[in-house]
């Protein structure tokens, strides 16, 4: 069992399952029906959009493995191999409560011993997969202005690190104390 896979795994099928993916946004056609306003309109995410913003990357990068691995051969995927572990993950992941093993093994329909080895095999595949889907999420999003806009804050924050510690340094060689510099800087008296 490949511990990081595992982690990544449990991240992904919590947020399938987090009420948190439930944007409510009106459907338009939810209003059909209202009279007085006395019945909701339609509450589940309509946009992609939302439910990118409600998914850790990390999280959407599992599920866009796991749909490679349960595409058709024709396409690069596993086929019926790729299925059956796609289903595999949402029966071992995505539980409100965790089941146990043997449960497990039940709805799937198989043995333990199989089940234990199929999700070697899942973890062995998705391991295989994820590199080239975080690589191509990463060549995707290049030249967005949210890139660009990553970058300027990685820069932002790298600079406000140089300036502080060079900043620290100057205190330390001035002889003052952190406890007189924090009180200079919030204009706190000294006793």
């Amino acid at each position: 069992m490949n511990k990081v896979i595992e982690a990544l795994l449990v991240a992904w099928g919590n947020e399938v399952i987090s009420p948190a993916l439930d944007v409510s946004i009106r459907s338009p056609l939810g209003t059909m029906d209202e009279e007085g306003g006395r019945a909701v309109g339609g509450s589940r995410c309509l946009s992609s959009v939302e439910c990118e913003v409600a998914v850790s990357r990390a999280s959407a990068a599992v599920a866009t493995g796991l749909a490679l691995l349960a595409a058709d051969e024709a396409d690069g995927g596993l086929g019926s191999r790729g299925r059956a572990m796609q289903y595999l993950a949402l029966v071992r992941y995505t539980s409100l409560r965790p089941q146990p093993v043997v449960a497990q093994c039940r709805v799937l329909g198989i043995s333990v011993r199989t089940y234990r080895t199929r999700v070697g095999e899942l973890h062995a595949a998705l391991a295989e997969v994820l590199p080239g889907v975080v690589s191509e999420r990463e060549r995707e999003g290049q030249g967005t202005a949210a890139a660009a806009a990553a970058r300027a804050r990685a820069r932002a924050v790298k600079v406000a690190g140089k300036d502080e510690a060079r900043r620290l340094q100057r205190l330390k060689a001035s002889g003052v104390s952190h406890r007189q510099a924090l009180r200079a800087g919030f204009g706190v008296v000294a006793e």
